[in-house]
This record gives C-alpha cells, structure tokens and sequence, in this order.
C-alpha cells in the first residue's frame, strides 16, 4: 500500500526542493523520501524529535537501513523489484542467437499489436 501524504511547508523548502530537482537526475518525490529516509538515521533529526518525544512512549526505529535505497529511489520496493525484473527480461531478450542482438518488443495501444525484431 502507497502512502500519499499531502505536504506543506514553507516556501524556502520549496525552493529547495526545486533547485535538488533541477541539480540532480532526482524526482521531487525522490528528493523528499530520501529526506525521510535520512532523517530516521540523522543524529539532528533525532535530538530535535527528542525535544517533541512524550515520555511514555519509546521512540521507534527505523525497519531500514542506510543501504536499503531503493526503498526511497521508487515509490515502493514491489515497483524497484518488477523494474529490475523487466531489466533482466529485455537483457536476455537482446542476447539473441549466435552473438547476434535482437529486440522483441510489443506494443499494444487501441487494439493495434505492433511486433519488432
């Protein structure tokens, strides 16, 4: 299940996230769970959610770690799992026969089955 939370911040953090956008090959989607993701293991973060904390409740951990990117590169880890998994469907559809390189694609829009290669 996706979380899409509506956010609303500043205009300086807007700005910001504009100019990561236009620096990096990032989303602003990406930009923004990365963030997310960071903060969990940022000591700043922490000693500030520190200061908010209530005092009966633990504060909880985060269930990822620092190495675990694709969980803030892709919306979800299904969707990063079934790209890599159609990566390596049209690399082995590309090995052809005999060293040679083939391409099988279908394209299917409005009824009109198109095959290539």
């Amino acid at each position: 299940m996706t979380y899409r939370p509506t956010v609303r911040y500043d205009e300086r953090y807007k700005k910001y996230v504009d100019e990561l956008f236009k620096a990096t090959t990032l989303d602003r989607n990406q930009i923004i769970r990365l963030a997310l993701f960071s903060a969990a293991h940022s000591n700043e973060f922490l000693n500030v959610i520190q200061q908010y904390k209530r005092v009966d409740v633990p504060l909880p951990s985060p269930s990822w770690s620092v190495t675990d990117a694709d969980l803030w590169r892709y919306k979800s880890v299904e969707n990063a799992k079934e790209k890599e998994e159609k990566t390596e469907l049209r690399r082995r559809e590309t090995e052809g026969r005999n060293g040679q390189v083939y391409e099988r694609r279908i394209v299917n829009q409005g009824g009109i089955r198109i095959k290539l290669g």
